[in-house]
């Protein structure tokens, strides 16, 4: 997902779920990037991968990694009892939907 746009689809996400509904996002970490690398970064910071298909074709895949500090500022203002994990090859996300988060931006 664009860096851009992460705000907004975590409020319309939001705006469909009770306060206090349990959230859980998991995603693959840096880790990953040994096998592939940032082959380009944007303007906005977006980064996108190479990926080759069993096909042989090569696609340039939209693929962000966010820092705990990225992740921290964007939730914490909305959410409660935030909690990350930074697991082997992933990282997991969990929290509470605030009733505060439900307001449409």
């Amino acid at each position: 997902m664009p860096i851009g746009a992460r705000l907004s689809f975590l409020q319309g996400m939001h705006a469909l779920l009770e306060p206090g509904a349990r959230v859980i996002l998991i995603d693959n970490g840096a880790v990953q990037l040994q096998d592939f690398p940032i082959a380009e970064t944007d303007a906005d910071g977006n980064t996108y991968q190479l990926r080759t298909l069993r096909d042989g074709s090569v696609h340039k895949v939209l693929k962000n990694f966010p820092t705990e500090a990225q992740l921290r500022a964007l939730l914490e203002p909305i959410t409660a009892n935030l909690e990350l994990r930074q697991l082997e090859n992933f990282w997991l996300l969990e929290y509470e939907v605030s009733g505060a988060s439900n307001a449409r931006a």
